[in-house]
């Protein structure tokens, strides 16, 4: 959801305030590549027609490097990520290792 906010670090920032200290926080984003924008742009907007066109801007995808220095930044902890992959023929979405193209990061703030 990141990549539909106007700044994603603020965003992070905020999330890092509200939990508690021992908290999780999760985010899910598009990575910023060409096979990102070939699958979440070109294939999912204009060839399957699965969202409507518009839905996404490039430039407003994150890579997973990017996130992950908010996340630093606002002083929560990588602690895991995932990449997200789904079928359209069978509609069925999976969590893998692969984040070129969706991705979620789990984050922890640490306990005082």
């Amino acid at each position: 959801m990141l990549e539909h906010v106007p700044d994603p670090a603020s965003v992070v920032a905020a999330c890092s305030t509200l939990v508690k200290p021992g908290g999780w926080v999760f985010f899910s984003t598009l990575n910023r590549n060409p096979k990102s924008f070939l699958f979440a742009i070109v294939g999912a907007e204009y060839v399957l027609n699965m969202l409507p066109r518009g839905t996404h801007e490039y430039g407003k995808f994150i890579r997973p490097s990017e996130l992950a220095a908010h996340c630093r930044r606002a002083g929560l902890d990588l602690r895991h990520s995932k990449g997200m992959a789904y079928n359209p023929l069978t509609q069925r979405y999976w969590l893998n290792q692969d984040t070129s193209v969706n991705y979620l990061l789990a984050t922890h703030k640490a306990a005082t």
